[in-house]
């Protein structure tokens, strides 16, 4: 045989076609044709090539497999062409020749079991790969016969696919030679076929049971899918993939029914208010956060470690009684599991700036002349600067630097941040064993020049076994510990002084002390220097903590399962502060000025918090005749917090340099306290469901809180809920356009003892202020400052929901809608009481009731079309907030207010209504004072009493917005994602107090927004009223909605492009995913509001918090 091949092979051209071709196939094409089923090209080999050439490779070929070849040596020089560094395990022979032959344009042919070589000349690439492909053809069905519209068809281990037609049809062009085809459908087991010709593929797929019992997570356990009935909103963190997200909360935003409110983005610190639903109390609002059933703070979880996170918002929350009435977060952290056996290391860095800042004025000449106008428009005879310092600076700014700066704070101060992230985990089990180690570093670098960073140590560490067939027992430890560094004073205050800072002020002097101004500086009792006040003093923080946690699980007689859980959480915190003695100087005399004469001073502080969570469950599931599925859950639970806090403070060091308590000797200050609270609880659900159709859920819960006197202490928190999944009828069994039909409806009551410890006691206090006279000597002595009200107790929030479930093609397009109500009574506040009584504090009394009422709507859409995929997601939430009663009273803080009728916190202002145009219009109108000159800001006169005071406010403005949104757009093409999410809200004000926000307010300085925006005689109709300082035109500034803002915004959240590595290239390195990506976060915002970030503070009103950040960031994700 290797005679009668080297024979043929050295045929000439002619020849050799003569006898292979024409005789055999007398219309053959030169390149690859059909492959025959059981032909030499459809055997698999294993097969590596290095550089070598392609003769060489076909000696290689014919040595392992046997397989014969015949070419024309004078027409294809087989020795002068080469092949790629590529390696084959069990790879059709003819994937292996497409790939060695293609890109030498040689075609190949298969003829009584020889293989023929020969050039593809004149064919385009297109005519080539489909010289070397077939097509294949089918239909798929279901069960019954039905056709299945949608159905992906994929190429396996390639992105090559399509999806069946309205009839279940589908075709695509594959390689020759054997392939196999994977069809995949939702809520159907997904089948393989092999394709070795050309006959048409038919098949039918079953349905995937499994997919029925597909689970979510609820309270104290899980629940089928399918069986579910209430509002509840699941986010797999594996969506956010390769999202280099540091906090938990940033993952929250466009979970449906939340609210994520991320004010600022200080290092370490998770800036996050969340919440569910709106705001139910005028007290705590925060949600309830279970870590693996154990109450943990979101903050302190490593977003790298968790595998879901679940919402609930209606009455799926009672099963938590006491304290779900603002809602429950539970999250649930990755497992070990069986068969899987995985090393993953995720890293990223990235680069920090602020979203914004304000665009300050810097040109000190400017400003000096601006300033000097706003005071002679408050009628002042002379600016603050004369002519001859102005003309001074001008001429001095060139040579002198130092003592005519011209500083822009931000930029002395400020630069740019990053932030890095390290995580490794190992993960994996047998079929007894599981377990999963998680470690995670994440530093970051603040935007101040210095005392601004932090850094997070993470560890999860889980390992669970099945000791018999009855008992399954497993434990964790979770723990953190943090670091963070901030300037003496508070980021806050620094920011604050940031925003103070003047174009006059001089930064450093030649010999690196801090400088001041020569020139005036009105409005300012001090002589701040930014640099100095970040750079000199810091507050140190450190926080630690671990949480461990044990459970078991054994199975009884008669499908019962009791679960036992411990959990024992220990959580240490210390602070340093010290603000040390602090100077500077004047740039032109070198006069030394103390900034702080109290410095140095320290202060230290320490807290201590453990808690104790024990719970056991009994569960029991039966499903009898094929028709009636129960599930019923009984428990109890035993919560106990025990708090501990020392605080030392001290001044009169003997320098900077000593930082311990005993060497302060004045002022010397120490308190401590500590405190216990308990709760007990047992609760239980019970679950019924017939056919998959009806479904009904009861739960009920009866928690009693240490936080109440005695005969309050317990109370009852019932729920129901029902579900009519309508797909499961039989006059929609033939719709399959129909995958998902449900209608939902809860009713539930909830508890709120979020409130302060012991309200329902007197106060007692001791101390100086308390001391007595007996004759000629003075006695300790303590009083009540206040009363109390022992029959105080629980808030209670009522829930109303109704939802529809749908889910059309096979979940292609998907629709969540709910609506709700949640009634919040009995809120506890503190009543005022007569005087005559004397100056105490009035009791706290379950008073007031608030409102919450809205929608939510969740569109979803996803499809396959070839190699491309994409799914689109988009939500609105819709809330209105109202005080329904307060028993008569009115509550007035600020600028805000809380009243009957309105929501929590509206703005409570003057309405302005233009400008005062002429004096004329002013003596003929009500004012704020004497003093309004025309271009001052009019405001009405709402009662009519001929002046302009406190009794003429309105309401308006909102602190929380009606309405938050979001949207994501995912594409995915080969092995490139693109992912991107955008969110915002709507209908939510905000009003700037900040220093910048109005001009030259407390000695800072001015926006360019006012230059030559601001009122005059020709300009009737500017932005701003006539020029004045702050201070000085208090009439300009009075709290009105002059001032007020929108806030609502639309945010580019998160837009990321990754790619993954072939996975045959990652094989011969071991590695079994590799993922590259490029991530922004935040980084493009459309707002009315140019002063600040939109996204600030609801609790307060002033800008000078830490800025938010957008980000830029690389990494790569790795799986051994």
């Amino acid at each position: 045989m290797k005679r009668r091949l080297r024979a043929v092979m050295k045929l000439p051209s002619a020849l050799l076609i003569a006898a292979l071709l024409l005789t055999e196939l007398p219309n053959a094409p030169v390149y690859a044709h059909e492959l025959q089923k059981n032909g030499s090209i459809n055997r698999s080999v294993s097969i590596s090539f290095q550089k070598e050439t392609l003769e060489s490779a076909i000696r290689k070929i014919k040595k392992q497999t046997g397989v014969l070849f015949a070419y024309d040596p004078e027409s294809l020089h087989l020795e002068k062409l080469h092949v790629p560094v590529v390696s084959f395990k069990d790879t059709p022979l003819s994937q292996v020749l497409e790939k060695l032959l293609t890109p030498n344009k040689i075609g190949y042919h298969e003829v009584n079991n020889t293989i023929v070589l020969q050039k593809m000349a004149g064919q385009t690439k297109e005519q080539q790969r489909a010289a070397q492909e077939r097509r294949v053809t089918g239909q798929v069905t279901d069960e019954k016969g039905e056709a299945l519209t949608g159905v992906t068809v994929v190429l396996k281990g390639t992105t090559r696919g399509t999806s069946t037609d309205a009839s279940g049809r589908f075709t695509l062009s594959i390689p020759n030679g054997a392939a196999t085809l994977v069809f995949s459908y939702l809520g159907f087991i997904t089948q393989e076929i092999t394709s070795a010709n050309g006959e048409e593929i038919n098949i039918r797929l079953q349905a995937d049971n499994q997919a029925l019992s597909e689970v979510v997570v609820v309270g104290y356990g899980t629940q089928k899918k399918i069986h579910s009935t209430g509002a509840l909103s699941t986010l797999e963190m594996s969506t956010k993939a390769n999202q280099p997200i540091t906090d938990a909360s940033q993952a929250l935003h466009g979970v449906p029914g939340l609210w994520v409110n991320q004010a600022g983005s200080q290092p370490g610190q998770d800036g996050a208010t969340i919440r569910i639903r709106g705001i139910g109390t005028l007290n705590n609002s925060d949600p309830l956060v279970l870590l693996d059933g154990i109450e943990y703070p979101i903050s302190e979880i490593n977003p790298n470690d968790i595998e879901s996170i679940t919402v609930l918002k209606d009455a799926s929350a009672a099963i938590y009684g006491s304290r779900a009435a603002n809602g429950v977060i539970l999250i649930k952290s990755k497992m070990g599991r069986v068969g899987e056996n995985n090393i993953t290391y995720s890293t990223s860095f990235g680069v920090q700036r602020p979203t914004r800042l304000p665009d300050v004025l810097t040109d000190p000449i400017q400003y000096m002349q601006m300033r000097n106008q706003a005071v002679l428009n408050e009628g002042k005879l002379i600016g603050d600067y004369s002519n001859e310092q102005i003309e001074e600076y001008r001429n001095g700014m060139g040579a002198n630097p130092i003592v005519y700066p011209a500083s822009d704070w931000f930029d002395l101060v400020l630069e740019d941040g990053s932030i890095q992230q390290h995580n490794l985990a190992f993960r994996g089990g047998v079929d007894k064993t599981q377990y999963n180690i998680s470690l995670g570093y994440m530093d970051q670098k603040g935007i101040f020049i210095a005392n601004d960073k932090a850094n997070r140590f993470s560890l999860d560490m889980k390992l669970s076994t099945q000791v018999t067939d009855r008992l399954r027992v497993g434990g964790s430890v979770t723990g953190n510990l943090r670091q963070f560094h901030e300037p003496g004073y508070g980021a806050s205050t620094v920011m604050s002084v940031i925003m103070r800072g003047l174009p006059i002020f001089t930064d450093t002097l030649a010999d690196g002390t801090y400088g001041n101004t020569w020139l005036a500086t009105p409005g300012r009792n001090n002589i701040e220097n930014p640099r100095m006040e970040v750079q000199e003093g810091t507050i140190f923080r450190q926080n630690q903590r671990f949480l461990v946690k044990l459970f078991s699980e054994y199975k009884l007689p008669f499908d019962l399962v009791y679960n036992v859980d411990v959990g024992y959480d220990k959580h240490d915190r210390f602070s340093k502060d010290f603000i040390p003695q602090m100077y500077t100087y004047n740039p032109k005399t070198g006069e030394e000025r103390a900034f702080n004469g109290s410095a140095p001073r320290v202060r230290d502080w320490s807290s201590n918090h453990l808690n104790l969570t024990l719970y056991h469950t009994m569960n029991w599931n039966r499903e009898f005749n094929g028709k009636h599925s129960f599930a019923a859950m009984v428990g109890s639970s035993y919560v106990g917090f025990d708090n501990r806090s020392f605080d030392a403070y001290t001044e009169g060091f003997f320098d900077n340099q000593l930082t311990d308590l005993n060497a302060g000797s004045t002022n010397q200050v120490a308190r401590g306290q500590s405190s216990k609270d308990r709760l007990l609880s047992y609760f239980g659900r019970v679950n019924y469901a017939f056919r998959d159709k009806y479904l009904l859920e009861i739960t009920s819960r009866y928690d009693g809180s240490s936080r109440f006197a005695p005969a309050n202490r317990w109370s009852y928190f019932p729920a129901i809920s029902a579900g009519w999944n309508i797909h499961q009828e039989n006059f929609l069994q033939n719709v399959h356009q129909i995958s998902l039909l449900k209608l939902r409806t809860s009713w539930g009551k909830m508890g709120n003892q979020a409130v302060p410890l012991y309200s329902y006691l007197s106060t007692v206090n001791t101390g100086s202020s308390y001391q007595y006279a007996f004759g000629n000597t003075i006695q300790p002595g303590a009083a009540i400052t206040n009363y109390n009200d022992p029959d105080i107790s629980w808030e209670t929030t009522t829930s109303y929901n109704a939802g529809l479930d749908v889910l059309l093609w096979q979940g292609k397009f998907g629709v969540t809608a709910d609506v709700f109500k949640r009634r919040t009574s009995g809120i506890l506040r503190p009543v005022g009481i007569p005087a005559q009584v004397g100056n105490l504090g009035g009791p706290q009394k379950n008073i007031g009731v608030v409102d919450n009422t809205g929608y939510e709507v969740t569109l979803t859409h996803r499809n396959t079309v070839g190699k491309f995929s994409y799914d689109v997601l988009a939500s609105v939430n819709y809330v209105k907030n109202e005080v329904v009663d307060l028993n008569g009273e009115t509550i007035i803080s600020g600028r805000r207010i809380i009243k009957e009728g309105y929501p929590i916190d509206s703005y409570y202002l003057l309405q302005a209504n233009g400008y005062y145009q002429n004096q004329e219009e002013i003596d003929y109108s009500a004012t704020v004072s004497n003093a309004v000159k025309p271009g001052y800001i009019k405001y009405r006169d709402i009662n009519r009493d001929g002046k302009i005071d406190g009794d003429d406010r309105v309401i308006t403005g909102k602190s929380m917005p009606d309405y938050t949104f979001s949207f994501g757009i995912n594409l995915n093409y080969n092995r490139f994602s693109f992912n991107s999410f955008f969110q915002g809200v709507s209908g939510i004000s905000i009003y700037p107090t900040a220093n910048l926000a109005f001009p030259f307010n407390n000695g800072a300085g001015i926006t360019r927004d006012w230059i030559g925006n601001t009122w005059t005689p020709e300009t009737p109709n500017a932005r701003y009223p006539l020029l004045t300082t702050a201070t000085g035109g208090t009439e300009n500034f009075q709290n009105s909605t002059f001032w007020l803002r929108d806030a609502s915004y639309l945010r580019l959240q998160n837009i990321q492009l990754s790619y993954s590595l072939p996975e045959h290239l990652l094989a011969k390195i071991k590695i079994k995913k590799l993922t590259l990506f490029v991530n922004g976060q935040n980084l493009v915002t459309w707002t009315d509001f140019k002063l600040w970030d939109p996204e600030q503070d609801i609790k307060a009103d002033n800008l000078y918090d830490y800025p938010m950040m957008k980000t830029l960031s690389t990494g790569l994700n790795v799986t051994f």
